[in-house]
């Protein structure tokens, strides 16, 4: 018996059934043979490379994806440069475009954070707060009635002014600036503080502040003399526009107190004040320009009638910017004491600028 095989199915030629179940089986066999070589061909097809073959095509697809991430980045960067240029000329000419397409928009992450503040009168709640700020000053550090000090400026509520963030729900530990005047003469309790004052001035022993300070000398140590020591301190968070406000505030405490009809005139008298006494630090730059600790004093010392000053052998750090450079400096530092006509204060407040 023979088994004619075309393309396609096996065909029986003599009927019998044995040849008819062993054709069907060499068809079964070749169908299935067919059908793997079917599938093996699309497989080749579509994946014409071994094992191997495939692996190197994934790392170069893979590098070469790694080269398009670079030359991206690149482009990025440079775009980016490009970017800041274009934008730090609109920063010089006082704006930035990123600002402007920020507010257009109505982004708020550009938005002001708006701060109250508040003077009130002296109280004794603040007595911690005052207690750091005063310290701070290095002024009074070595000044025996310093807690009495502070205790006169916190209890004498009719003259000074303390700033304190009114945002905020916590009254008592928000004290960011404080200034107010203290008779020399007034107070028993801080008798060594017109000793201490005296003591700096009769230490100086340069001929130039002589006449100045056997003046003040004079001066402070008449008792019938109202002399009232200005005494401020500040946080460097302070906005400055508040400054001449401050001091504005103090004098009209002052005006206000020799005005009360209900005060004994035993109290009231103090408040009538000669003259105003400032004790402070400067410093002095390469052309011998005096650098105050608080811009404002430079406004009061140019009412001045006698002032002292001496070197503390101390040096302090400054960054000046000059030439488009930050450049690092030191300056010597000096103590001074001067003092002006009542008459003048008002006037020297009104000379402060509010954008120092």
């Amino acid at each position: 018996m023979e088994c004619k095989i075309t393309e396609g199915s096996p065909k029986k030629q003599n009927g019998d059934e044995a040849g008819e179940a062993k054709c069907n089986k060499i068809e079964r066999n070749i169908s299935e043979t067919k059908e793997g070589e079917i599938m093996k061909e699309k497989e080749n097809r579509n994946f014409p490379h071994n094992n191997k073959e495939k692996n190197v095509y994934n790392k170069s697809i893979m590098k070469n994806e790694k080269k398009k991430k670079k030359n991206r980045k690149r482009r990025r960067k440079r775009k980016l440069l490009n970017g800041n240029d274009k934008e730090e000329q609109l920063t010089t000419n006082g704006r930035n475009s990123e600002t402007e397409s920020k507010e257009e928009k109505g982004d708020n992450t550009n938005e002001e954070v708006v701060v109250d503040f508040e003077l009130v009168d002296p109280n004794d709640t603040f007595k911690d707060n005052v207690r750091i700020l005063l310290k701070s000053t290095e002024l009074y550090n070595s000044l025996k009635c310093s807690e009495q000090l502070i205790n006169i400026i916190c209890d004498q509520q009719n003259i000074g002014k303390f700033v304190q963030i009114a945002n905020e729900e916590e009254k008592e530990n928000n004290i960011i600036s404080f200034a107010t005047i203290i008779n020399i003469n007034q107070y028993d309790e801080i008798n060594n503080l017109k000793e201490f004052l005296l003591d700096k001035i009769m230490k100086i022993s340069k001929t130039e502040f002589q006449q100045s300070g056997n003046e003040l000398t004079k001066l402070m140590s008449n008792g019938e003399c109202n002399i009232g020591l200005l005494i401020s301190s500040r946080l460097v968070n302070c906005p400055i526009n508040l400054i001449p406000l401050i001091y504005k505030n103090v004098i009209d405490d002052v005006i206000w107190s020799q005005g009360v009809e209900d005060m004994e005139e035993s109290e009231k008298k103090f408040y009538f004040f000669d003259y105003i006494l400032f004790y402070t630090k400067v410093y002095k730059n390469v052309n011998d320009e005096l650098i105050f600790s608080n811009y404002e004093e430079h406004h009061f010392f140019e009412n001045k009638i006698h002032h002292v000053m001496w070197n503390t052998n101390n040096v302090k750090k400054f960054y000046e910017f000059a030439n488009d450079k930050n450049s690092e400096v030191s300056y010597k530092e000096y103590g001074t004491i001067f003092i002006i006509p009542f008459d003048m204060i008002s006037q020297a407040i009104s000379n402060i600028p509010t954008n120092a």
